[in-house]
């Protein structure tokens, strides 16, 4: 089951081992090959990031490395302070717990959407991305463990059937992917982690609303330490 598992098209062979995809722009290799440094931990939140070092370290010229910068300032990965330097964003509590609000609301949108425009055979599709999380926990494998619990989200979302809903969920998504970066260290959740993937599961073939809504709320308040207030705000 692992190797049939595909992730989204940003996480594939856009990268030609540590160097650049030649087929594309300049200014596209550049921005990619940061974003997977930064998505692989190579450089770290709170890391600042030098245009000169970074266009030495990939062989181009500044000018690609401050325009893949600017895309990633955009995405909410890079943070800049003009005419100074640039850093991986760190995110502290207080901004996690904005991105778990959103994150909440996102995702209760698109598991409504997905209950209503989705099949059987979608949601069994998201089996075998919740299996793979685990498995790439259970090897150790940090990124692979962010990037398929990524890609079960987002393909909710998918199956929800909202472009514009999905590009907003991509990026919080990558925030996200750092913000574990960071805490995944402090906890292991797995077995929470298992129970709320099946949980989803479960309600998207019950096409069960309220219980999906519940488990989103829930997850997230744990996660993001959510005032009570707001999450009831989705579950009364």
């Amino acid at each position: 089951m692992m190797k049939s598992t595909r992730f989204p098209a940003e996480e594939s062979a856009n990268i030609t081992g540590k160097g650049l995809n030649r087929a594309l722009p300049k200014h596209e290799q550049v921005y990619r090959r940061i974003k997977d440094m930064i998505l692989h931990y190579e450089i770290q939140p709170g890391q600042r990031i030098q245009e000169d070092e970074m266009a030495a370290l990939l062989q181009t010229s500044r000018t690609p490395v401050r325009e893949g910068l600017r895309k990633l300032s955009g995405e909410g990965l890079i943070t800049i302070y003009p005419k100074r330097y640039a850093e991986v964003t760190y995110f502290t509590p207080e901004m996690a717990k904005k991105i778990g609000v959103i994150r909440m609301s996102q995702d209760i949108l698109a598991g409504h959407l997905a209950i209503y425009y989705g099949s059987d055979a979608d949601f069994s599709r998201l089996q075998q991305l919740a299996d793979a999380c685990e498995e790439s926990h259970r090897n150790n494998d940090l990124y692979g463990r962010i990037t398929a619990d990524r890609a079960f989200h987002l393909s909710i979302a998918e199956i929800a059937q909202n472009d514009i809903l999905l590009k907003y969920q991509k990026e919080i998504y990558y925030r996200i992917h750092l913000i574990h970066l960071q805490t995944s260290s402090l906890k292991d959740d797995s077995d929470e982690r298992v129970a709320y993937h099946q949980q989803l599961i479960d309600s998207l073939y019950r096409r069960d609303e309220q219980s999906y809504v519940q488990a989103v709320a829930e997850r997230c308040q744990a996660m993001y330490d959510l005032d009570a207030h707001i999450v009831a705000l989705y579950t009364r």
